[in-house]
């Protein structure tokens, strides 16, 4: 009895262990962050693991050396997320030549889609993503649509990028945000929204102006929708709570007659990377 069970016991207990293997990684490359999740079979997180973006060239190098130390992880579908891959069109190219023979990269996509992805998992919505820039990716995957994020000199209206210029041109510094760059400048939104915060009148009011320019964004993107609006929202200054909640307001004022939802996304963007990739492994 007992030469015969035991088998049968390590057997149950090799294919509970498989189920924690990594079955896919996703990676989403941020302005300040770029996270690595890993997921099992059953889309449950694994691994998880953070460090400070640097240039893109740079990338292949730290996730080969770093997946390399994961178990199963250079040979799991990897799906990459990365600012930029709608608009430059050498990185997809560039990452899969770099990683060709080290890494099973599955696909590259925008950090938009896999927001998107986190929020909508597969179906249409809107997503707004207000930070440096302001835009909105309606849609679904295969047939996203992209509304705003022109990048004006003056920054997308309503964005972190346009808050900024604006609290520069009240302090008389205006001249200084070519100097600075996008990132920097858009920095100084959040002084903005501290002060507004505090009562200061002049912050306040372009604060609201933000919340304006976001909900017609927003507007415009829900034009040829039917019926309800289901809206996520994603970027920097959609994580003060503050700023969220009287943008919702905003919008809701903007779209009034029509109903609006806000969806919370369920998923970080490096974990719906990861399901994209697991995704692909599938059909592949």
């Amino acid at each position: 009895m007992i030469s015969f069970n035991l088998p049968v016991v390590n057997r149950a207990k090799r294919g509970m262990n498989k189920t924690k293997e990594i079955a896919a990684i996703g990676v989403d490359r941020g302005g300040t962050w770029t996270r690595v999740a890993a997921i099992d079979a059953r889309l449950r997180p694994v691994k998880n693991i953070r460090f400070r973006t640097a240039p893109l060239k740079t990338l292949p190098l730290k996730l080969a050396a770093l997946l390399a130390r994961w178990p199963g992880g250079a040979s799991a579908p990897l799906v990459i997320a990365t600012r930029g891959a709608f608009s430059r069109k050498w990185k997809k190219p560039f990452l899969v030549k770099a990683l060709a023979g080290k890494l099973n990269l599955a696909g590259v996509v925008s950090d938009a889609e896999a927001a998107h992805f986190a929020a909508f998992k597969g179906k249409a919505g809107l997503l707004l993503i207000a930070g440096t820039g302001a835009v909105v990716f309606s849609g679904k995957p295969g047939a996203y649509k992209k509304t705003g994020g022109f990048n004006p000199p003056s920054g997308d209206p309503g964005s972190g990028r346009w808050l900024g210029r604006q609290y520069l041109g009240t302090l008389g510094r205006l001249h200084e945000a070519g100097a600075l760059g996008h990132g920097p400048t858009a920095a100084y939104a959040k002084t903005l929204l501290a002060r507004a915060a505090r009562g200061d009148k002049a912050c306040a009011l372009l604060e609201a102006a933000a919340h304006y320019e976001l909900a017609l964004l927003l507007r415009t993107a829900a034009a040829p929708c039917r019926g309800q609006i289901r809206a996520a929202l994603a970027g920097g200054l959609m994580e003060n709570a503050r700023f969220r909640a009287n943008f919702a307001r905003a919008a809701r004022l903007a779209l009034k007659g029509r109903k609006l939802v806000f969806i919370k996304a369920a998923l970080s963007a490096g974990e719906a990377a990861a399901r994209l990739a697991l995704q692909h492994g599938r059909a592949k």
